[in-house]
This record gives structure tokens, sequence and C-alpha cells, in this order.
């Protein structure tokens, strides 16, 4: 037996999955070792519904669908860009460090799921979530083991240089 729902209310259930996605995503980064920073949860939320919206407003036509997420992926992009901070190395001696990576791939993330909830399955949307709910959820980088490191510093490590004896 299936169910039919009307549009409307189908792009409601769409646009409500797109919010829960959204806030099970900003809930995870909203908490960093760093403290609390409530406005990521706000940021995943918009991001999330705001994908779903812009999918949705494109209308059944496939085309018109696959424009709106490309215009999504360069804004989230954009968006994912001003999270990722470089920390020179003020230290002397110290290698420069990337911040900031994880939450702009929950941020391109969270936008994935609002054009999928709105252009695909919202199952296929679920078990993405719940995979990378499961991703972000470890608590203990390897690198602070292997390193000796504090958990409060950045758990990135320095970029490979390049080896001079290597040309080619």
């Amino acid at each position: 037996m299936t169910i039919q729902l009307t549009s409307d209310l189908e792009v409601l259930m769409r646009m409500g999955l797109a919010v829960l996605c959204g806030l099970a995503m900003g809930l995870n980064r909203s908490h960093p070792a760093s403290g609390p920073q409530p406005n990521r949860l706000r940021v995943h939320v918009l991001v999330g519904l705001s994908a779903c919206l812009l999918v949705l407003a494109a209308g059944p036509d496939l085309d018109a669908r696959s424009r709106a997420i490309q215009g999504v992926a360069t804004g989230v992009g954009f968006l994912g860009a001003g999270e990722i901070l470089v920390d020179q190395g003020s230290k002397k001696g110290r290698s420069p460090q990337v911040h900031g990576l994880t939450s702009a791939a929950s941020i391109w993330f969270t936008a994935s799921l609002g054009v999928t909830v709105a252009a695909s399955t919202p199952v296929l949307a679920a078990v993405a979530l719940i995979l990378a709910i499961i991703t972000l959820s470890r608590h203990e980088p390897a690198s602070w083991e292997l390193h000796g490191g504090d958990p409060t510093e950045p758990t990135d490590l320095p970029a490979p240089r390049p080896d001079p004896k290597n040309h080619g």
C-alpha cells in the first residue's frame, strides 16, 4: 500500500527533512573542543534548507535542477572556503597549520544532504547522514596519540614537502 502525498505536502516534508539533516550536522559541529559555537548550528540548518529549497524551486525540469545543483555547489564552495584558515606558524620553526577543513567539509556535506532530500530519495540522505555522524563522532584522532599532541591543538599534519632529489 502506497500513500499518495499532495505535492505541497511532499515539498513541506522534504524541506522539514532538510532542516532535520542540517540540525543533526549542526549539533555535531557546534560543540568543538574550543567551546560551544551556536552559529554553526544555524549555518548548517540554513545551508541544508536553502540547498533543498533551490532544487525544489527549479521544478521538475532536469536541466533546471542540474543548474540549481551546480549553483548550490558553487555557492557552498565559497562558504566552505571561508571556514578554512591557515596559521602561518607564528612560533619559530613551526610549520603552517590548516584549520577548519572538517567544518568546511560538513557545510559542503549538509548542502549535499539538502540537494539529495530535494532531488532524490530521502532514504539515501538518511543513510548518508548516519554515516557522516559516525565518521564525525570519533573523538580520539590518531595524530594525537602518534605525535603526543594536545587534543586542543589542530590535528592536521603539515603538508609534505617535495623531495628535491625526486624530479619526476
